[in-house]
Formats: structure tokens, sequence, C-alpha cells
């Protein structure tokens, strides 16, 4: 593309532009403002969870909680807490996410985000030797002024394959199957453990103790697109008259854009957010080895391998994710969990996790860890 020629690098003068808009106010644009029965299975069904805590109300009102309730990161499809401002046509990509979890979402609460940009650092990486590394703070409110979650959300913005210093993978083939393989994962996935209604009591987990983790994929552009209509509709997946209507406020009132990143990313010949689709884009433009999953989509994938284990009557606490390197079509990703540690505070019983994320070739794709409060049996019934 003749854009592709003149992609821009990242310099001192574009570094020093990332902090000087730290503090500026930011408008963001939500994607769902409530936590319908419809919008909470959406996203779940977008990251694979068919968990009947969040899609079945026969199931849900027998639970603790009397409700439908909300995988913990739902929160992404409130608002996918993106905080990216400034540096136009320098790519993104998401770099991990550090999230507190204060209690789920119940079925029909409205929910209200704000954000404000408070990092930006100049980072280096095995495949770029300069980029910035912007954070959010972003919350999430009820409309009686209950925080219910809080995320310090990080993106890395590096220039395109062109630019000077830009991002070159190599390119990377989709993976291929035997039937014997195909059958492997079919079976992971099908066979997937899920605690449910039994409890887990904090006295019953011992360090060391593996999570029996999921599967998810081969992945294929129909997984982007379910996830997308869960979770991430702002981020410039704007349809039909919508697309205009966005590109015309971004060349003539970006007042009247979201500025969570900069306006011009509506109105770019490249959106941003293509190559999770476009496999020319991908490689040729933003220097991917392929097509790509989304960063808090797979973040999702290791909650799922956590509440799946912990069952229906525990909570997520925390959760901190780091993204290593890219999945592409075709990959298959493995989440993987163990007991780390355990303790008593407060009087609640606390557990801690150490998680990763591997693809079928065994290199790893993400690491994290998660805090669940598990019930005491002293405390039971």
């Amino acid at each position: 593309m003749a854009d592709s020629l003149l992609a821009p690098s990242l310099d001192d003068s574009s570094y020093a532009q990332a902090k000087a808009l730290l503090g500026t106010d930011i408008r963001i644009e939500q994607w769902n403002n409530e936590a319908s029965r419809d919008t909470i299975r959406h996203y779940a069904w977008g990251i694979g969870d068919d968990n009947p805590l969040y899609s079945d109300p026969n199931y849900a009102n027998n639970s603790r909680w009397g409700t439908i309730i909300a995988p913990p990161t739902f929160l992404y499809g409130i608002f996918d807490a993106v905080v990216a401002p400034g540096l136009p046509d320098i790519q993104w990509f998401y770099a991990g996410a550090d999230w507190t979890f204060d209690r789920p979402l119940r079925r029909n609460e409205a929910i209200v985000a704000k954000a404000e940009y408070s990092g930006a650092k100049e980072v280096s990486g095995d495949q770029v030797s300069r980029m910035v590394l912007q954070t959010g703070d972003v919350s999430y409110w009820t409309e009686d002024g209950e925080r219910v979650g809080q995320v310090f959300s990080h993106c890395f913005r590096v220039p395109r394959q062109s630019a000077e210093g830009g991002l070159r993978y190599e390119a990377r083939p989709a993976a291929t199957y035997t039937s014997q393989e195909m059958a492997e994962i079919e079976a992971a996935v099908m066979n997937e453990y899920r605690r449910g209604k039994e409890a887990l009591f904090w006295e019953d987990v011992a360090v060391g103790e593996k999570l029996p983790g999921t599967a998810r994929g081969p992945l294929i552009q129909i997984d982007m697109t379910a996830y997308y209509a869960g979770a991430v509709g702002t981020s410039g997946y704007k349809s039909t008259k919508l697309r205009w209507k966005y590109g015309h406020w971004a060349r003539n009132s970006p007042e009247l854009l979201p500025n969570n990143y900069d306006p011009s990313y509506y109105g770019a010949a490249v959106l941003p957010s293509i190559g999770h689709q476009d496999a020319k884009i991908a490689v040729s433009e933003l220097g991917m080895p392929g097509p790509y999953d989304n960063g808090p989509q797979r973040i999702g994938f290791l909650s799922s391998c956590v509440t799946n284990w912990m069952g229906d009557d525990a909570e997520m606490r925390s959760l901190s994710v780091r993204l290593k390197k890219p999945v592409i079509f075709g990959d298959v990703t493995y989440t993987r969990g163990e007991v780390v540690g355990k303790r008593i505070d407060g009087g609640r019983g606390l557990v801690e996790i150490m998680l990763s994320a591997v693809i079928q070739t065994g290199e790893v794709t993400a690491t994290g860890r998660a805090v669940v409060e598990l019930p005491l049996k002293g405390a039971a019934g």
C-alpha cells in the first residue's frame, strides 16, 4: 500500500508527545452499558466459556448469587480498557493487564467506566528496540457509585513494519493438524473440567496443585468475529453508515470522538485492528507473523481456566497477565495453572495461582497470576 511508505517511526519527539498527554481528560465510548442476560452470554461465548452460571437462568438462580453473573473479564465488554492516546499511525498492541475485582456483576446491573491515562515509558523488546508502553487506569462503577472492578491496562505502541525500527516478525503459516491431532484437540475441548456447584474449600487446596486448564482453538476468523461481537465493538469496528460517520468526525470534528486513542484511528487508511482479520495487513503492514488474536481475549481464556477450577461459590479477586508472543490463526491455546500460595487475610481464605498460556508448539504466549477467594469450612452453612 502506498501509505505504508509513510509509516512513522518512534523518535524522541513522539515519546515526549506520549508523556505530555499524561493527565489528559479521557473520553471513552462504552460497548455495553448493562450486564444483561444477552450481553453477558455474548461475551462469555466469545471467549468460549459456556458455564451455565453466565447463561442459564434456571441454573444460576439456584446458585449462591441467585441470578446470572458475568465472568470476571466481562468488564472488557463494558469498555475494552485500551488507553493509548496520541502517536497517530503508531500501531498499538495489547501488552497485559493488572485487574482487581471487587465483586461479580449481576444480571441487569448498569455500569459506568472511567479512565485515566496514567503512564508512558520507553521500553524495548526481542523484536523491537524502541517502543512506548502506555498505561490506563480504568475503573468500573455501578449507578449507585459502587466500584466493581479496576484495571491497569497496558499497550505497546510500535512502529509498523515499513517504518524504521518497525515490528518484523517472520511470517508463519497457519498450523495444520492430522486427523489424530484434531481428535485430541476435540477431546481436550469437549472434556474440559468445570467444578460448578461443588464447593471448593480453602482448607482442601494444597500448594503445588495443578489446575485442569482449557484448550481454545485452532483459532479461526469466526472466533475473532464472535469475540468482537461480545467485547470490543467500540474499537473502530463500525458498520456501514457509522463507519462513514466516525471517519467524518475524525477529519472534521475530533472532539466528538472518544480519545482513549488518537482520533485519527477512525479515519486511518489501515485500521489498527484489521490485522486481527486480514492476513496481508497483519504481515505486510503490521509486521506480525499472521492474523492474530486479541490480547484481552487471551486474558479471558486464562480467566476461564481459573473460574472453571474454583467453582460457583468462589470469587476471583485479582488477575495479572503479561502477553509474551502473538497467537495467530491455526494456533491452539492451552491454559495452565498451579497453586503457588495460600493465606488467610482479614478472615478471607485466599489462594494464589500462577498461570500460563502455551500454543501447540510449546511456546509460552502469556504468563500471569490470579488470587481467588474460596469459602472456609468454618464459615460454611
